[in-house]
């Protein structure tokens, strides 16, 4: 695989990676209601559903679901609805109370990746964009898939410990619901945007 291709597309899934969306957000908001500490068992949930994602758009689902814009619509749909109950209870987490002393389970955080349809257009655009056509396809996907988990997992940590950060450092709890209320509203957000795309 050319070093510049593969370069481009590290370029390509960093941005994408390290951009707010519902892991990132979501992480954001548990670090900042909960700790991140108490929320490494959704934080690897998080990650294992991603690794399931990424494998699959290597494996070219990400593609057969473009193609079948029904399924696909219905899969932003579920994708919608459970994004929307997701942020629902980090949200309240923010407020205190029973939600705020759990946090998402291991099984949320591995359900979040296969139900964001922005995560199969990002593997669409990896798999096909950033592929040498004259050079063996299985090295390049794995090399893919590779840099795909290390920036996916290096940017939900990241953006989980800023969460701890803000939680560290700010003590008003009007500030620290406003900023788990906002997570949660742009999370849905970003989601939404994909149901129009």
């Amino acid at each position: 695989m050319p070093l510049e291709t593969l370069a481009l597309g590290a370029v390509f899934v960093a941005t994408m990676s390290f951009t707010p969306g519902p892991a990132n957000l979501s992480l954001l908001s548990v670090g900042t209601s909960l700790g991140l500490g108490r929320a490494l068992p959704y934080l690897f949930g998080v990650w294992l559903g991603g690794f399931f994602v990424i494998v699959a758009g290597a494996l070219g689902l990400g593609a057969l679901l473009v193609t079948l814009p029904e399924v696909f619509f219905a899969l932003k749909l579920f994708g919608f609805a459970y994004i929307c109950w997701l942020a629902w209870r980090l949200a309240r987490a923010g407020f205190g109370g029973p939600a705020h002393d759990t946090a998402p389970s291991f099984w949320a955080g591995v359900a979040l990746h296969p139900v964001n349809p922005k995560a199969y257009v990002q593997t669409v655009m990896v798999f096909t964009a950033f592929v040498a056509p004259d050079v063996p396809y299985a090295p390049q996907a794995i090399a893919l898939v590779a840099i795909s988990m290390v920036l996916m997992m290096m940017a939900t940590s990241l953006w989980g410990m800023g969460g701890d950060a803000i939680r560290l450092f700010v003590r008003d709890p009007c500030v620290m619901r406003t900023i788990a209320v906002f997570a949660s509203l742009f999370m849905v957000v970003s989601v939404g945007v994909a149901l129009v795309v």
